[in-house]
């Protein structure tokens, strides 16, 4: 049988235990819309193996929210420009 203590530390446990969980939740669905590409992933995939990953991550910084062809045109130009400088 459990004492009043032992059981007020399970208790305690149990709700930090909660707490972090629900914490985790909080953070997971905020870094979602911090951290999010501005293309769908399977275009981005898609230019990523055309030109480079380093091409594509670079040209979706500098391009407008969702405009896919100034994605794959600035990729295209990045991957060229490394290409003939080496």
């Amino acid at each position: 049988m459990l004492s009043s203590q032992q059981s007020a530390s399970v208790v305690g446990f149990a709700t930090t235990l909660a707490t972090l969980a629900g914490v985790a939740v909080m953070v997971r669905t905020l870094s979602r819309g911090i951290f999010h590409y501005s293309i769908p992933a399977e275009d981005l995939r898609r230019i990523a193996d055309k030109y480079g990953w380093w091409a594509a991550r670079r040209a979706e910084a500098g391009c407008p929210h969702m405009d896919v062809a100034c994605v794959e045109r600035e990729a295209k130009r990045l991957y060229e420009v490394t290409k003939y400088r080496r």
